[in-house]
């Protein structure tokens, strides 16, 4: 985009009106479809992360046949595809049931909501495998019951160390190797803030699990106001009920073991476009906002013989072929990790979310190619097409926050809390004026951030 280019205006027909952003209070899935802007969407969720090849290609052809042939990547590791209708939902429905990716009921395919490392068994620097314990985990939630109460995004997370360790993702419940043997069990956050409950051997996660979904919710039932999150539990009751009822299952924490401390960023997210160093074969893309397409999935898994999801807009291909960068540039795929792409975090907005007014991919964009200084010194900007802010709910550099075809600009602001008391603040944008805003960005102004 020049600098006399305008953006894409909402396509948005006179008077018709948008929902106002809502808590939907579920999360999609193949057997809980999802009316979105642009049709039905559906989430696959993949046990540990690991796509097979032949799995990607038939997932590729429902998104041709049956979407509009656009595909997300979750940031907990799942697939979506988007675009359906819900005259086609039983022959995608009936296919991804015969590669064993739905569950037996829409209670049972919700709870499975398990983050794993995805370069488990890849790894040499990992401490342990986790992608066997990952399975484990996610069929005894499918298979208890009893743990179908829990809320809908409550989730899990089970992580081995080394290059693509999880030690910065939140999460309800965390399992976190420690040796080859045992893993650090932990409550509500991301592996520095969540609160530790002691050790567990391997062949017991499953086990230790279900105790700790049944004690959440029989804990969570003592409150006037049932919290839907770990971390809001813990801080209301103190980890000592949970630890009373896991005792018989855990260790104690040896010393030293009592804090958990803050990862690096992922070394595999620093080795794009080419070999991943101490990974066994593989090549490291990705996608602006964890978007593709099902022509670039379909040629992805012609390329390598397996896919592994990662919770960073990116894909991990196995075992890739020689040319699997030069095709994964073909299709959109981001190759560097210094593209400034990765920096930018945006909803569906108006062409895929029946709330949003504005063409928050059309922005994000234009700010990356415009930018490049503001982008240089923040870690994260985020554009988002409602209050709600679905792509990243929490504090970003910069956020801009759309509501009614206008833009809201913020410096260390949650979308949709209004413009901050302090620092730099501007509302009721237009798109283009919210870009030529945050491109005047000083270094003065975000000295702060």
């Amino acid at each position: 985009m020049t600098a006399t280019e305008t953006l894409p205006q909402p396509v948005v027909s006179p008077g018709a009106a948008r929902n106002q952003p809502r808590r939907r209070g579920t999360c999609p899935g193949v057997l809980a479809p999802m009316a979105v802007g642009d049709g039905v969407l559906l989430r696959v969720r993949v046990p540990a992360g690991c796509l097979p090849a032949e799995h990607a290609r038939r997932i590729a052809d429902l998104g041709h046949a049956y979407g509009n042939g656009l595909i997300d990547l979750s940031h907990r590791g799942n697939l979506q595809l988007r675009g359906l209708s819900v005259d086609t939902l039983a022959p995608v429905t009936d296919a991804l049931r015969a590669l064993g990716y739905v569950g037996r009921d829409a209670a049972s395919e919700a709870v499975r909501n398990v983050l794993c490392a995805p370069a488990a068994g890849l790894d040499s620097g990992a401490v342990m495998d986790v992608g066997g314990i990952a399975r484990a985990l996610d069929a005894r939630l499918a298979d208890d019951a009893a743990l179908h109460a829990l809320p809908p995004k409550f989730g899990w997370l089970v992580c081995g160390g080394g290059l693509a360790h999880l030690a910065d993702s939140r999460t309800d419940v965390r399992f976190d190797a420690v040796d080859g043997a045992w893993l650090r069990v932990s409550l509500g956050g991301t592996r520095a803030s969540a609160t530790p409950l002691g050790l567990c051997p391997a062949g017991a996660v499953p086990d230790v699990a279900a105790a700790l979904g049944r004690a959440f919710l029989a804990l969570r039932a003592t409150l006037p106001d049932p919290p839907r999150r770990m971390a809001t539990l813990v801080a209301a009751l103190g980890p000592g009920p949970f630890a009373a009822r896991l005792s018989p299952l855990l260790s104690p924490l040896p010393a030293g073991e009592g804090v958990g401390e803050r990862g690096s960023a992922p070394h595999l997210m620093r080795s794009f476009g080419g070999p991943v160093p101490g990974l066994a074969n593989a090549l490291t893309v990705a996608f602006p906002f964890g978007r593709l397409t099902a022509t670039a999935l379909a040629a992805l898994a012609d390329a390598a013989a397996g896919i592994r999801l990662t919770p960073w807009r990116a894909l991990l291909l196995v075992d890739p072929t020689a040319d699997a960068g030069e095709i994964a540039a073909r299709h959109g795929g981001i190759l560097r990790h210094d593209d400034r792409r990765l920096k930018l975090t945006a909803c569906s907005g108006v062409t895929g979310c029946d709330v949003g007014t504005t063409d928050t991919h059309a922005l994000a964009l234009a700010i990356a190619d415009r930018a490049g200084p503001l982008l240089d010194r923040v870690a994260m900007v985020h554009v988002s097409g409602c209050a709600k802010g679905c792509a990243h709910p929490g504090v970003a550099d910069v956020t801009l926050t759309a509501h009614d075809g206008l833009y809201d600009v913020a410096l260390r602001a949650r979308p949709g809390l209004g413009l901050p008391d302090a620092g730099v603040g501007r509302a009721n944008l237009s798109p283009d004026d919210a870009l030529a805003c945050v491109v005047g960005l000083s270094a003065e102004e975000l000295s702060g951030v």
